[in-house]
């Protein structure tokens, strides 16, 4: 009785564990929580628009619900992504324009147009691939970790920047440089100083700038 006991033991466990391995659903139930590489990010998705539809986006932009963009709380505004639904292999490419979401376990929101092509909508979150295709940021680290940094000025004018930025490279040992955007149409300069891992570091620059007589705001990079 014992011995076939373990022969009955024996002939399941293997077929027992094939399920779990063969899984075509695997790698999503692996992940517990956001994670990253430099250009790809694995997390929760979710999507918004119908109370923000017209109204400001971080960006300054008007938030189109119908439009293809997407909030992120790291990447910097103007970065494309592709985002891939893992639960059915759906695909959309969107840029993103605002900051969010701020749901623990959550890393990017879709525009109601955006999460409708990968069938988002209904259930209202899903585990995603998000893969970086270009970005406006010059910066060597990892485009999904907060960096902040201190805008001076901006400008209609590349002249008028470029002398803000000499003036402030008088007064700080920071890298002070001029980044160009477009935005609505129009090109704006923009004088930014330093980039921080830290806030407290970025506010210690803001408020010496502002000491002396400089427009000085922290924005994240």
């Amino acid at each position: 009785m014992i011995w076939l006991r373990f022969a009955v033991l024996v002939a399941l466990f293997p077929v027992s564990c094939i399920p779990f391995l063969g899984s075509p659903n695997w790698e999503s139930r692996d992940i517990s929580r956001p994670r990253s590489t430099d250009t790809v990010q694995y997390g929760k998705a979710s999507w918004y628009g119908d109370k923000e539809h017209g109204k400001r986006s971080a960006s300054g932009e008007v938030f189109n619900r119908n439009a293809y963009t997407a909030a992120h709380k790291e990447l910097p505004f103007g970065t494309v992504v592709r985002v891939t639904n893992r639960e059915n292999g759906r695909q959309v490419k969107v840029r993103i324009n605002d900051r969010g979401p701020y749901v623990r376990g959550r890393v990017i929101d879709l525009s109601y147009a955006a999460a409708k092509s990968i069938g988002l909508v209904r259930s209202g979150v899903a585990e995603v691939k998000v893969e970086v295709l270009s970005t406006p940021s010059e910066r060597s680290e990892s485009l999904f970790v907060s960096l902040y940094t201190v805008q001076a000025g901006s400008f209609r004018n590349k002249k008028a920047a470029n002398e803000l930025r000499r003036k402030i490279s008088r007064v700080t040992d920071e890298e002070v440089r001029v980044e160009s955007f477009a935005f609505e149409g129009n090109t704006y300069y923009r004088v930014r100083v330093g980039r921080f891992k830290k806030r407290k570091d970025a506010e210690r620059l803001r408020v010496v700038l502002r000491k002396r007589g400089y427009s000085a705001r922290i924005y994240v990079e």
